[in-house]
């Protein structure tokens, strides 16, 4: 039997800030925690079968070549880091158990974020799922993802490889296809460099092209960029040193809310938008009870342009700054940030988003109505804890699945969050309140 081939990928420039210094790095890890029936993970002993979980997921992670991938520098830093196989995946690093029991309690949110898996290592796959037993009975799997490996829907893709809808526990079928398509990693840097040279030129169509390409970009520009990467062991070692991180990346918390689906699809109907239009929206009430002294009041809202021909790109979002007036209702709130997303998807130009004046960010994406497992376990609940700027405040991320919507909220810790899950919850109300946790 042949050998796989040696792999290599070079990440886009666009990605490259994701993880351009440590703080960078830390602030881009996202979550989502899923809570399951426990039964279908446990031994004959009652524990969490912890080695059928480790067993299972390293298998499923021949079937997504970028589980089995880390990010190491080329050669004297001269092109992005590169993407190469994992020679061995040390599954037990990434797929671990949690020491203790914890209350199957949504008011302790904690836990569910991932802030508690401890540090992610740069030189391993940027994932890692830590397991943890409530009280209940649940079990919840708190699942870690760094931005750089993909935006929200390429993760979706890899969640439902993870927990698809086929209900059997059953270790997955590891072939030689699946083998050959994760590849091995070059013996050296300079093998990188020749397998991206070689995909570079065959992208380019020939001399002209790559010329073309060559000089789309300033050499000023890629000579900064090279001088940046050169300097980044430094400028993390000055990092660590100064406290910086420290000071940046401040303490946050978090919180979610559930509401049935079907009602929040119908209000935001009525409303004039869709449930995207209405988390944004409701977010951007809720951040302007905060400081009604402004006179307005700004989110980012991310925006896909993915096609089907563009489906291997890892990262392919844009953000539009939305602003609306503080003084502004749910219902005028609703077609104002329906009319601005919609704008900006129409104008594929680039758009400048303008002087720093939002306060965070707010998003939705759908897992869909079919019921999903883990490893034979039925997914119960999902909440999403996304990546963010360090210096935003507010970051909310609904999620559908099934019938239910869960809207999960984190903010600095000085933030009255509280008060902000109220004003969330308000908003979603149609005919029985939301309650906040």
């Amino acid at each position: 039997m042949n050998r796989p081939e040696a792999k290599a990928e070079l990440i886009r420039t666009l990605d490259e800030k994701y993880v351009a210094n440590a703080i960078a790095f830390e602030a881009m890890v996202g979550a989502a925690a899923l809570i399951l029936d426990g039964g279908p993970l446990r031994g004959s002993d009652g524990a969490v079968d912890l080695d059928r979980i480790r067993t299972r997921l390293e298998a499923l992670t021949w079937h997504v070549p970028a589980m089995r991938q880390r990010l190491v520098p080329t050669p004297l830093r001269v092109t992005t880091p590169a993407w190469v196989p994992v020679a061995d995946l040390d599954i037990a690093r990434h797929v671990t158990l949690h020491p203790a029991v914890e209350a199957d309690d949504p008011a302790r949110v904690e836990i569910l974020t991932g802030r508690l898996n401890g540090p992610m290592d740069p030189s391993r796959p940027l994932w890692d799922f830590r397991v943890v037993e409530l009280d209940s009975g649940r079990v919840a799997v708190v699942a870690r993802y760094h931005h750089v490996i993909g935006d929200a829907l390429f993760g979706l893709r890899i969640g439902d490889v993870v927990a698809g809808t086929d209900p059997s526990p059953l270790v997955p079928e590891v072939t030689a296809d699946h083998r050959a398509a994760v590849g091995e990693p070059p013996r050296t840097g300079f093998g990188i460099l020749a397998i991206a040279g070689r995909a570079w030129w065959r992208q380019q169509g020939g001399l002209v092209g790559a010329w073309h390409e060559y000089r789309r970009k300033p050499f000023v520009r890629r000579l900064r960029r090279w001088g940046g990467r050169l300097i980044r062991p430094a400028r993390n070692a000055l990092i660590e040193r100064s406290g910086e991180a420290d000071r940046i990346l401040v303490p946050r918390h978090s919180r979610y809310l559930e509401v049935e689906l079907a009602p929040a699809m119908k209000l935001a109907y009525r409303l004039g938008g869709t449930i995207h239009d209405l988390t944004v929206a409701a977010t951007l009430h809720a951040a302007a009870q905060l400081d009604r002294s402004r006179e307005t009041v700004s989110l980012l809202v991310p925006i896909s342009r993915r096609t089907r021909g563009d489906a291997h790109v890892r990262n392919h979002i844009s953000v539009v700054k939305v602003s609306v007036p503080v003084a502004a209702a749910l219902e005028e709130l609703v077609p104002a940030v329906r009319a601005q997303v919609q704008a900006a998807v129409d104008d594929t130009s680039r758009r400048d988003i303008g002087s720093r004046d939002w306060s965070g960010y707010a998003t939705f994406m759908t897992w869909g109505r079919q019921r999903r497992y883990f490893g034979g376990a039925p997914i119960e609940t999902v909440t999403g804890w996304p990546a963010g700027d360090p210096l935003d405040d507010i970051a909310c991320l609904a999620c559908s699945y099934q019938t239910r919507l869960t809207i999960s909220v984190t903010t600095r810790a000085s933030t009255d969050i509280d008060a902000i899950m109220a004003s969330i919850a308000e908003s979603f109300t149609v005919s029985e309140p939301a309650t906040a946790v």
